[in-house]
């Protein structure tokens, strides 16, 4: 067994260990000088620091062994307690606190597509644009770059930068002229997409008068389709694009999995379509760089009977699990479909519930059953209030954990009920920055006090995980924790961290913030990408801690950014570079050796990217693509499936 090689009171308890037999000695690797970060015994609110000391690992099953801080020992017992373990390691790495290195904990990403991550890279980037001139000419140049994709895509446009005016099909047609290949672009929120005659017509879609009302299609004053398109109305255009070459699809899930780990993530709770087959392959090769728990569609589960993949963690447990089930409940803010108790600002609009209570239950029953943890997409209050009577019906108990992704507007009564129910809410701190600068367009004024309301869920006992919803926002979970932290515009954050200061109040909270009453501490923060994250997936006590008998997951960063609010360590967040990183006790990204992660790819990858035609990506806070018709229209002679209502 082991021997405690220091034992102090509570209040510096930060000396840990196991009771369980050392392996032989040439698995054991030390890790000394080291910087890291150390939790406190789970009580609110969340608390821990950074100690000195050094790490034992545990190299077969890739767990912390033993874990030493030496804070106020002597030197003599410091030396003592060293050379114990030095004796048992075979190897030795230095983490070089001294150059002001720190380990964190590993970080986790609790909602997030690697898949459509990895495709996305791939499509024409909008992101900035402020005319349509500007857009037509990127996407000119993008075309003549391409020659040979068969369809042109592309993210990331924003009809705000230019005052509102939604591109159309006319607009796309005279900016590709030259260039007779369809055209499809879609809008930042990854809700609404534009397509330019080529398209359309590619898509059987006829562009002749109608007066007829399709939902989600906009039509021009004389009833012909303007080329925009909503919410589930998007699969009219994108299922005729729609990748389904496995070969280029692994491509592109195992290039946006080591940008995940260069980003610092060391698990990934992953929402990819038909992605099962892809993520068991790329384990049995050896190619899974990080955790990764998958979640699939309803759909998906209902059609292939899929059940849940588990790992005993009794030996080293492998990296790809997938036990969780995602429905969705309502649509967007962005498109006003997400469901609301009130009607959006001049309007009598609340918004769009893909499901009725019965409904809903019957399908969280039907998974739960299976063995399945159940995740549902809910943006609105009245979606939520759904969700939480659905998941009652179904008797779900809190032990089950129900993940509930998004929770942007809340309500006092709503956040009791999730913390009497046990819900685990999934939220993205870095929409702050993205929706704050519309926002109060959306909500009506009395819902926006408990509108992404992070700090309120916490202090009411609700347990939050933190992710980022890439590609919709950046995988970055440092910046996410600077998000929940600041909650500033990104046009705010980006003027911060070229000045290197902030407008900060003696309480540090920025003056700018979005609701600052709702910005987290560092503490807070850290934990939602930590502990959060794994307690959401049920792995509380296997990950998110550097703790003995703990997966060996941490991420080292070149500078201290653990500051509280309003001081200049806390834009360390911004700067701070990811040195290394590591899953199961591997370093498995070096910052010295990034050549290796930055791969371009192989010739054969390369091959496989030439003739790309991209699928349907599933954006921020919304069922496209993936639900099932609510109704249907003949558009073109064909009858196909569309969803929620456009605004």
């Amino acid at each position: 067994m082991l021997r405690l090689l220091y034992n102090v009171n509570a209040s510096t308890c930060f000396f840990l260990s196991t009771s369980v037999h050392y392996p032989p000695v040439k698995t054991m690797l030390l890790l000394k000088n080291a910087c890291f970060w150390q939790w406190d015994p789970d009580t609110l609110p969340f608390s821990g620091r950074l100690a000195e000391g050094w790490c034992l690992i545990d190299d077969v099953r890739g767990v912390f062994d033993t874990v030493f801080c030496e804070d106020n020992l002597c030197i003599d017992d410091q030396r003592s307690a060293y050379e114990q373990a030095q004796a048992q390691a075979t190897r030795v790495i230095d983490m070089k606190c001294n150059e002001g290195n720190i380990l964190l904990p590993g970080l986790i990403d609790s909602h997030i597509h690697v898949g459509y991550m990895g495709e996305a890279c791939e499509y024409l980037q909008l992101r900035g644009t402020r005319s349509l001139d500007d857009l037509s000419t990127a996407v000119r140049n993008y075309g003549k770059e391409n020659p040979k994709k068969s369809w042109i895509i592309g993210v990331g446009w924003d009809q705000s930068g230019w005052g509102g005016c939604y591109p159309t099909r006319q607009v796309l047609d005279e900016a590709m002229r030259e260039d007779k290949r369809p055209l499809v672009l879609y809008r930042e929120c990854w809700h609404i997409v534009v397509a330019n005659t080529a398209a359309l017509q590619r898509a059987g879609i006829r562009l002749t008068p109608t007066n007829e009302h399709f939902s989600g299609v906009d039509l021009d004053a004389s009833g012909v389709p303007t080329g925009i398109f909503r919410e589930t109305a998007v699969l009219l255009i994108t299922n005729h694009i729609a990748e389904n070459n496995e070969k280029l699809r692994e491509v592109y899930i195992r290039n946006a999995l080591n940008n995940c780990l260069r980003a610092g993530l060391t698990a990934v709770q992953t929402n990819d379509i038909k992605a099962w087959n892809i993520y068991q392959n790329l384990e049995a090769k050896g190619e899974l760089p990080l955790r990764v728990f998958l979640t699939i569609n309803y759909e998906e589960f209902e059609e292939e009977g899929k059940q849940p993949n588990f790992h005993t963690l009794n030996s080293k447990p492998p990296l790809f699990t997938c036990r969780r089930i995602k429905l969705y409940s309502d649509g967007s803010l962005g498109a006003e479909t997400a469901a609301l108790r009130s009607p959006y600002p001049g309007s009598t609009n609340r918004g769009l519930l893909i499901h009725n209570v019965e409904d809903l239950a019957a399908k969280i029953c039907h998974s739960h059953e299976a063995g399945f943890q159940l995740e549902v997409h809910a943006i609105g209050d009245r979606a939520l209030s759904t969700v939480l009577e659905a998941l009652k019906r179904a008797r779900i108990k809190p032990g089950a954990r129900p993940v509930i992704t998004h929770c942007q507007v809340l309500g006092e009564d709503l956040i009791n009920r999730m913390a009497k129910q046990g819900v685990v809410a999934s939220i993205q701190p870095s929409f702050v920055g993205t929706d704050c600068q519309w926002i109060q367009e959306r909500l009506p004024s009395h819902v926006l006090k408990t509108s992404y309301c992070w700090k309120s869920l916490l202090e009411n006992g609700v347990y939050c995980a933190g992710g980022s919803d890439s590609p919709v926002e950046g995988c970055e979970p440092l910046s996410g924790i600077y998000d929940a932290m600041h909650r500033l515009s990104h046009a705010s954050k980006l003027t911060a961290r070229k000045k290197k200061d902030t407008t900060s109040t003696t309480s540090g909270v920025d003056e700018s913030s979005f609701l600052p009453r709702e910005c987290l501490t560092f503490t807070e923060a850290l934990h939602l990408y930590t502990i959060g994250g794994a307690y959401a997936c049920h792995m509380e006590k296997h990950l998110g801690r550097i703790a003995p008998g703990y997966q060996a997951d941490l991420v080292v960063v070149d500078r201290d950014v653990t500051g509280p609010r309003g001081e200049d360590t806390c834009h360390a967040l911004l700067e701070a570079a990811i040195k290394e990183v590591w899953v199961g006790g591997i370093c498995r990204f070096d910052k010295m050796e990034e050549e290796g992660p930055r791969r371009k790819g192989t010739e054969r990858d390369l091959k496989l990217r030439e003739n790309l035609k991209g699928p349907y990506i599933p954006g921020k806070n919304g069922p496209t693509g993936h639900q099932k018709p609510v109704g249907s229209l003949i558009l073109g002679g064909k009858r196909l499936g569309i969803g929620c209502c456009g605004r």
